[in-house]
C-alpha cells in the first residue's frame, strides 16, 4: 500500500511546479475547467465575505441557488482545502486525495474481487494511479470526473462486508462524495455497483457447472437487466411509454426458471448491501437531493442525447462527428494507449464565435503500450479462471457501451439508454469507459501475477517484480506532463470592479442596435456561453472581483431575468447597454433610491419614494425569497417588492424551507451514521459478532 500511495505521489509531482499555477491557457478548454473552479470561489466568497451559508449567489446566471447545482461544493468534504488553502492550492489537494482514494480503492479490489497477490495487486493500482484517463479529462476541462475514484473502493467494500457492517457505512461516506460533485458519476456508479454484483453473483455461483453453462447463466443475467432497461430505452425515442411497464413484467416472468430464483435468492443480500450503501449517501447527501429534485423542475438542462430513433448496429445515425463512442478498433486502440491532444485542433469561426475543437477528448485511458500488453495478457489468463469471470463479463460490458451504435448489438441503448438520468449524457464514452480503464489495470495485476508465478521463488520472482515497475515507466513519462500543463499559468490579480453590477456576451457590437428580442435570438443562436470566452466575461475571474456573468458557463440553467449592465463581444470589447436600468429602479411610482447591498442570500435595499410603487432588484426571483416590508411583488422574473411612500428599508432573503431541511436532515444523518460507525467498529474491537 505504501508503494501504491508513492507511485500516487509521484505522478502528482508536476501538479505543483506551479505552484500559483490554475489553467492551462486554452480557453476552449479553460471554459470548462474554470467554470468548475468558480464554484469553490462562489463558497468561499459566501462564507467569507458575505457571511453567509452558500445557498444562492448573486454572481452568476442573474442570481443562481448554488446549492442545486451538482457541480456545487459548499458542504463537500472538498471545501476545506479550498478555505484553509485557497482555491489553487486547495483543488491540488483535494485531486490527491481523490487519487490516492482511488489508487489503494483499486487496490483492495484487485486484492478481493480478482483475487491478487498483494504486490499484483499494487501493480494493478499504480498503473490505474498512472493511466492517462484522469490528467485526461482534466485537461480537457471535466473536474468534475474527479470523482469517480471512489468507486472502486465502495465496490471492494462492499463486497468485503459480510460480518463488517462499518465497511458499508464507510462505502456511503465515500458513495456521498460522488453523489455530492460527481454530477453524472453518481448514476454511472450506480449503475456500475449494481450490474457488477449482479455479474458476480452470477459467475460465482457457476463454478460447479460446465463452462458452457456458466456462459448461459452471464447472458441470462444480462439478458434479465436488458429486459427492464431496453423498454425504456424504446420509450425514451417516442415509442409508446407502456412500454416501460413491459419490462419489468418479463423480469419477472423469467423467475419460473429455477436458475433465475436461485440467483435472485444469491443475489439479495448483496443487493441490500448496496441498497444500504445508497440510503446512507442519499441520506447524508438529503440537501443535495432536494436540490437535484428541485433542479429538474425548474431548471433546464442543455445537454443530453437527442432522438436518433432504434440503435444502428454498425454505424453512426447522425452525420456529424460527436465522440460519443469508440468508432472502431482503430479509435479504440488511440483511446486506450494514447493521451489527449496537448495542442487541440479548432475549425473556422461560425455563427460569429470561435470554432469548435475538432481534437478527441474523452476517449484516453493512457494505458500505454506495456500496459495495454499486460492487459491482454490477462484477459488470456482471466479467460481460464472462474473467478475472474465477473470482472471479464463487466469490462467486456463496458467496452461494448462504449462502442455503442458501433457495435451490434448496442449495448449502450439496450442497457443505458432508457435509464433516467443516464439518457441525459451526451458523450457517454465520457461517463463509461473509467469502468473499461477499472478491469484493464486489474487484468494487467493479473497478468503480472501469472507470470512471477512461473519464476522460481527468491531472488528471481524479486527480480521479475523490479522488472514489471520498469514497465511503469511508460505511462507515468506519458501523462504526468498533463498535470503540468493543466497548471501552467498562474491566475492574473484581480482588476477593481467598482460597483456590483453584471455583464453577458454578445456575438458583435453592432448586435446592440439590434431590438431586444431579435440580439438574444442571435446571442441563443451563437451558442456564445458554450465556446471560448475572453477572460473579462468568464465567471472565474468575475467572482473574484465581485462582477456578476449572467450567461455563465454550463448545460445547466434556470430563467436568466438579469439586465447586462454591460455586453462583451467574444474578442473582448466591452460595451455599456443602452437598455440598462442600474441594480435597483422604482417602477410604477416616484423616488430614490439611497442604497443597495447585494448579498449570496440576502439583498439589502434602502430607498425613499414620494408616491407609492415597485421596487426592482436586478436579481433573478426564485421560490424560496421573502421580503420583510412591503409585499413581495415579481417584475419580469426579477424581485421586486410593493411599497407605500415613505422611507424603507427592506431586506430580501433567499430561505426555501425544502433547501434549508435537505441541509437539517444532512446534518443529522452525519450525526446518526457516525455514531452508528462508531459503534460497529467498537463491537467488532470487542469481539462481539456484529449484527
Amino acid at each position: 500500500m505504501l508503494l501504491v500511495v508513492g507511485g500516487t505521489l509521484l505522478l502528482a509531482v508536476p501538479m505543483f511546479l506551479h505552484p500559483e499555477g490554475i489553467a492551462s491557457g486554452d480557453a476552449f478548454r479553460d471554459n470548462d475547467w474554470l467554470n468548475c473552479r468558480s464554484f469553490d470561489l462562489l463558497s468561499a466568497r459566501a462564507i467569507r465575505t458575505d457571511g453567509q451559508f452558500p445557498l444562492r449567489s448573486h454572481l452568476v446566471g442573474g442570481g443562481f441557488p448554488t446549492l442545486i447545482h451538482p457541480s456545487d461544493g459548499s458542504w463537500a468534504p472538498t471545501l476545506p482545502a479550498v478555505l484553509l488553502f485557497g482555491d489553487v492550492i486547495g483543488v491540488k489537494l483535494n485531486l490527491l486525495a481523490l487519487m490516492v482514494i482511488g489508487a489503494l480503492g483499486v487496490y483492495g479490489l484487485a486484492r478481493r474481487w480478482t483475487r491478487l497477490a498483494p504486490f499484483p495487486a499494487a501493480f494493478a493500482a499504480l498503473l490505474f494511479a498512472l493511466s492517462g484517463w484522469l490528467p485526461s479529462m482534466l485537461l480537457v476541462g471535466f473536474y468534475h470526473q474527479a470523482f469517480y475514484l471512489p468507486v472502486p473502493a465502495v465496490l471492494h467494500l462492499v463486497l468485503t462486508s459480510r460480518g463488517r457492517p462499518h465497511r458499508l457505512l464507510v462505502a456511503g461516506f465515500l458513495l456521498l462524495v460522488v453523489l455530492q460533485q460527481g454530477g453524472h458519476a453518481f448514476p454511472a456508479a450506480l449503475h456500475f455497483l449494481g450490474l457488477a454484483l449482479w455479474l458476480d453473483v452470477t459467475l460465482r455461483g457457476s463454478r460447479t457447472v460446465s463452462r458452457a453453462r456458466a456462459l448461459g447463466r452471464g447472458v441470462g443475467a444480462v439478458a434479465v437487466v436488458a429486459l427492464v432497461t431496453a423498454p425504456l430505452a424504446f420509450v425514451a425515442v417516442g415509442y409508446p411509454r407502456w412500454l416501460a411497464v413491459l419490462g419489468p413484467a418479463l423480469a419477472l416472468a423469467t423467475l419460473a426458471w429455477r436458475p433465475m430464483r436461485g440467483q435472485l435468492r444469491r443475489f439479495a443480500p448483496w443487493g441490500g448491501r448496496l441498497a444500504l450503501v445508497v440510503a446512507i449517501a442519499s441520506t447524508l447527501g438529503a440537501a443535495r437531493v432536494v436540490g437535484l429534485a428541485r433542479l429538474a423542475g425548474e431548471g433546464d438542462y442543455g445537454g443530453g442525447l437527442e432522438r436518433m430513433g432504434l440503435y444502428s448496429g454498425g454505424g453512426s445515425p447522425v452525420p456529424y462527428w460527436t465522440e460519443r463512442f469508440y468508432e472502431g478498433p482503430g479509435s479504440l486502440l488511440s483511446g486506450l494507449v494514447g493521451r489527449v491532444a496537448a495542442d487541440p485542433v479548432y475549425d473556422e469561426e461560425t455563427f460569429d464565435r470561435p470554432g469548435s475543437n475538432l481534437s478527441p477528448e474523452y476517449a484516453y485511458l493512457g494505458l500505454t503500450v506495456p500496459g495495454l500488453a499486460l492487459a491482454v495478457a490477462g484477459l488470456g489468463v482471466a479467460l481460464r479462471r472462474r473467478r475472474a469471470g465477473a470482472l471479464v463479463a463487466a469490462g467486456g460490458l463496458y467496452l461494448g457501451i462504449c462502442f455503442g451504435w458501433f457495435l451490434p448489438p448496442d449495448l449502450h441503448f439496450l442497457l443505458v439508454r432508457g435509464v433516467p438520468w443516464l439518457d441525459r449524457m451526451s458523450q457517454p464514452i465520457k461517463y463509461f469507459n473509467f469502468f473499461v480503464l477499472l478491469a484493464a489495470v486489474l487484468l494487467a495485476g493479473l497478468a503480472v501475477q501469472a507470470g512471477l508465478r512461473r519464476l522460481p521463488r527468491g531472488r528471481a520472482r524479486g527480480v521479475g517484480a523490479a522488472l514489471s515497475l520498469l514497465l511503469l515507466i511508460a505511462p507515468l513519462a506519458q501523462n504526468a506532463p498533463m498535470f503540468a500543463e493543466l497548471f501552467d499559468e498562474p491566475r492574473p490579480p484581480p482588476s477593481a470592479a467598482g460597483d456590483f453590477r453584471q455583464l453577458a456576451l454578445i456575438g458583435k457590437a453592432a448586435w446592440l442596435d439590434l431590438p431586444a428580442g431579435e440580439r438574444q435570438r442571435r446571442i441563443d443562436e451563437a451558442f456564445l456561453r458554450d465556446f471560448r470566452r475572453p477572460e473579462v466575461a468568464q465567471e472565474y475571474h468575475n467572482v473574484r472581483r465581485g462582477v456578476g456573468t449572467i450567461d455563465w458557463y454550463g448545460t445547466v440553467t434556470l430563467g436568466e431575468r438579469a439586465i447586462p449592465a454591460e455586453y462583451v463581444t467574444v474578442d473582448g470589447q466591452v460595451l455599456a447597454n443602452p437598455g440598462y436600468r442600474g441594480e435597483a429602479w422604482i417602477q410604477g411610482g416616484q423616488g430614490a433610491i439611497r442604497s443597495l447591498d447585494v448579498r449570496s442570500n440576502t439583498v439589502d435595499v434602502e430607498v425613499e419614494l414620494t408616491a407609492p410603487g415597485t421596487v426592482v432588484v436586478n436579481q433573478n426571483h426564485l421560490p424560496g425569497f421573502r421580503v420583510d416590508g412591503g409585499r413581495l411583488a415579481p417584475v419580469d422574473g426579477l424581485l421586486g417588492v410593493a411599497l407605500e411612500a415613505g422611507a424603507h428599508r427592506v431586506r430580501f432573503t433567499y430561505a426555501p424551507a425544502d433547501l434549508l431541511a435537505g441541509l437539517w436532515v444532512s446534518a443529522g444523518s452525519f450525526g446518526v451514521w457516525l455514531a452508528a460507525l462508531a459503534l460497529s467498529i467498537l463491537r467488532l474491537r470487542g469481539g462481539r459478532s456484529p449484527t
